[in-house]
Parts: C-alpha cells; structure tokens; sequence
C-alpha cells in the first residue's frame, strides 16, 4: 500500500516542508501558480503548535483513496493526506485545516461528544432547517434525529438541493451548507471558523459548538505543556 511504503521513502520526495514540529512531503507538483511556502507559513501563524500534536506528517499528492471515494483529503492513522490538484492556496490551506479538525476531533471523542451538548445543539438546528425545507423539499427520514453521517441526507443536501440554494436556507442557523451535512462535519466546520473565520459570528450562532472548541483547545495547550515540563524535570 502506498500509504506505508511512502513513511519509508519520506526523504525521497520531491519537496519538504513544516508545519510546526510536522513534517509535510510533497509527492506531486502543485500547479504553478500555488506558492507551497504561502501555505505551509499561513497555516503557521493560525495555528497553535500543540493543536498539531494529533498528527505526525501530512503528504500531499494524488492518491487512489481520494479518486476512489472522490474526496480531496483525508486523514488517517496519524497521517493528513491533500490532493496537489488545488485551485489556489486557500483551498489547500481549508483543506489541511479541515482535516487537521477530524484528527483532533477523532484524538477527543470523550470531551466533545461524551455530554451530549453538541449533539443537541446540531439536532436543534436540523429541526429547525427540516421546517423550512419541507416546504419546498420532500427531507430524508430521521434528518433531525440522526446526527451521524448518512449518504442520503449528503446526497439530498449537495445533489438535491445545492449548497447555492441550501445558502439561502441556513442563514442563522449554521456556518455552511457542508456544516448541515454531519455532526462530524458540524465540528470540523466549526474548527475552521475559529482560525480562518468569524470567532465572534460563530460564538453567537453555534453557543455550545463554540464553548466546545475552547474547551479542546484549552485541553490540548495545557496537556502539550505539562508533557514539555515533564520532560524538562526528566533531564
């Protein structure tokens, strides 16, 4: 699998950069007019170092996963994968950090799902876009009680209706179209927001979305310090 071949052939690769204390390899060319250095340096500035520590090396490439499954990145074991067909540099930067979001979201089930607050929240806000869509809309079974991915409701949200039309729908409800998609996705979303968005827009729409973020973030600062302190008292 090409997946576990490339740790072993890391250095190989054609261009090396970081993010933080994270390796990114580069195995396909981006296009021309993506600057690599713009990416991997706004990304920097954004975001805290102990918010990488969920991910060991980030490659950028095409890949059969993402032909396979029509994606243009994902993350897995450790790992954040991103498609090197990109249209400028933002959309590589919303890529890594998107994904960036499900490897702290994956490493922090406990505290960001174990209460069931943010649950809520989302299921609050399906039912109240359920009651404006299906007046124009015939809306999947269990849109508002199911907050896990469903093929259906993606399928309904981005073919059916269109992210352009659902826009219209959503307004003081959720971030996005794509944030409606999953509760996964609602965090995800969310993570964006915070770094790359409107922190004040998303602490008014998204309470307990926003109280949770904090929450991880507070989190991942204090254990990633008191690792460093631990290992200063070692030596």
């Amino acid at each position: 699998m090409w997946i576990k071949e490339s740790m072993r052939k890391g250095s190989k690769m054609k261009d090396h950069y970081r993010i933080g204390s994270v390796d990114v390899f580069i195995k396909d060319s981006l296009p021309d007019e993506i600057d690599a250095s713009y990416v991997f340096d706004y990304i920097n500035a954004r975001i805290p170092f102990y918010l990488l520590t969920s991910v060991e090396i980030i490659y950028v490439g095409v890949f059969p996963e993402m032909i396979e499954r029509d994606i243009n990145a994902f993350y897995e074991n450790d790992a954040i994968y991103v498609t090197s067909e990109q249209d400028d540099e933002m959309d590589m930067i919303d890529d890594i950090i998107h994904e960036l979001s499900h490897a702290i979201e994956k490493k922090n089930q406990e505290l960001i799902y174990d209460d069931s607050s943010l649950e809520r929240e989302f299921l609050a806000k399906r039912s109240r876009l359920e009651n404006l869509l299906k007046k124009d809309f015939k809306v999947p079974p269990h849109f508002s009680i199911d907050a896990e991915y469903d093929k259906n409701v993606d399928n309904f949200l981005y073919a059916d209706i269109t992210y352009d039309m659902l826009q219209r729908y959503i307004p003081n409800i959720f971030p996005t179209p794509y944030s409606v998609t999953s509760i996964n996705e609602y965090w995800a979303i969310g993570f964006e927001e915070m770094f790359l968005g409107d922190r004040d827009k998303l602490k008014q729409l998204c309470p307990v979305l926003y109280s949770k973020l904090l929450n991880v973030i507070k989190e991942l600062k204090e254990n990633t310090w008191q690792m460093c302190h631990d290992v200063l008292d070692y030596k």
